[in-house]
């Protein structure tokens, strides 16, 4: 696998797909990851083409969504139906999977559910998650506290992020998504 054509490919890709306003924070989260590939020893190139790809399909209209998603064979029933945004991440890891060959478990499954979180995650996985919710241009209580957690410990950063993410999403009477309560409970668990 061409990683730096795979990278090439992707920023073009964002250029086209992703609306301005976010490429500032697609920006954002590959510098986080990189700073947080050199914090722990991950390959720099395989979190950037999580980060580059994570919000890929963040943009595109709802109806062009859930057929992209069909066509990928996704189940796009419940919250799904209700929220098909939360379809972007799946969608791009499919993407990756078809258009590039990716098999790397980790990768796909943090491009996947980068928005829940997920109880089988690595430590790819967990700096894309971190990264989405920490990097430079987001703003909001607790934040530098979080920032300085996640480059600390990386397991301890995920745990508090996916906490972070419950409590907001309950104080702001959103939906909880049930794979974010079963990642909670298996951290929790394994805290015990």
């Amino acid at each position: 696998m061409d990683t730096r054509f795979i990278v090439k490919e992707l920023r073009a890709l964002v250029d086209r797909l992703v609306k301005p306003e976010r490429i500032e924070h697609v920006n954002g989260v590959v510098d986080f990851c990189l700073k947080l590939a050199r914090r722990y020893n991950l390959e720099s190139d395989k979190l950037e083409i999580m980060a580059l790809a994570h919000d890929l399909f963040r943009d595109l209209p709802a109806e062009k969504l859930k057929k992209f998603a069909s066509s990928y064979g996704i189940i796009t029933e419940g919250v799904y139906e209700k929220r098909p945004i939360l379809l972007h991440g799946l969608v791009a890891a499919e993407f990756l999977k078809k258009k590039y060959k990716i098999t790397d478990t980790d990768v796909l499954l943090g491009i996947a559910y980068h928005t829940s979180g997920h109880p089988d995650f690595g430590p790819y996985a967990k700096a894309l998650v971190l990264a989405d919710s920490l990097e430079f241009t987001r703003y909001y209580e607790k934040v530098n506290q979080l920032r300085e957690i996640a480059f600390y410990d990386l397991d301890m950063g995920y745990f508090e992020i996916i906490k972070n993410k419950i409590i907001y999403a309950v104080t702001h009477n959103l939906y909880l998504l049930p794979l974010t309560i079963e990642t909670w409970n298996e951290l929790v668990e394994r805290k015990e």
